[in-house]
């Protein structure tokens, strides 16, 4: 009678279930810890974090985000069988995907869902299995909200979104857009000058079309 050890069992059953195995060994230890938005609520993303060290969190797709205003099922791509332990992993609309210098985004927040969290003071909630409420997210183009490492608000710092590839970079929304080029104005005495200069010239002109007389 054969007798199977623990250990054996355990080898047995990866070989059995295959890289399918892996893939379904979890994704529960995932946190949010960035977001950001500009004041139209148009772009946005929102950055997880492998916060347990956890090597085969992959069930990152197909999990459940939401917050005050939408909910919406991630539908990225698998991340099997790459590491997890300690990446990054980013959501984000199609506004902050098609910014120059923008890493690109893990998944896209789909119209429906845009906004996907408010400005004002949220929540956001990933799976059910991590929650942050926070209040006010700046939306001056340059800063995003972070989450401090006891799980609260950090505060505002300049926005760092990092994709699962280790992608990072910085978006600058504050500039405005370039619009026409004014003419610049002229001080009153300015004004009075070039208009008594325009007057002289009228009248030498009109003298010199005026017919000689005889």
């Amino acid at each position: 009678m054969l007798r199977w050890n623990p250990l054996s069992l355990s080898l047995i059953g990866l070989l059995v279930l295959g890289p399918a195995g892996l893939a379904s060994a979890g994704g529960h230890t995932w946190d949010t810890i960035e977001v950001f938005s500009d004041s139209s609520g148009q772009i946005q993303f929102v950055e997880l974090w492998e916060s347990g060290g956890g090597a085969s969190e992959f069930a990152v797709p197909g999990k459940l985000m939401s917050s005050g205003l939408a909910s919406f099922t991630i539908s990225g791509a698998s991340l099997a069988p790459v590491s997890t332990a300690n990446k990054f992993y980013l959501l984000a609309t199609q506004a902050f995907a098609d910014l120059p210098g923008a890493p690109t985004p893990d998944a896209i927040i789909p119209p429906g869902s845009i906004p996907f969290f408010s400005t004002t003071g949220d929540f956001v909630s990933y799976g059910g299995l991590d929650t942050w409420t926070f209040g006010e997210v700046p939306t001056d183009g340059v800063r995003s909200l972070k989450r401090g490492s006891a799980g609260d608000t950090a505060g505002p710092g300049i926005n760092s979104p990092t994709n699962f590839a280790g992608d990072t970079g910085s978006v600058d929304l504050s500039a405005p857009p370039a619009g026409p080029t004014s003419a610049p104005m002229l001080s009153g005495p300015t004004q009075l000058l070039l208009l008594a200069t325009l007057l002289t010239a009228g009248i030498a002109v009109v003298r010199r079309r005026a017919p000689l007389r005889h």
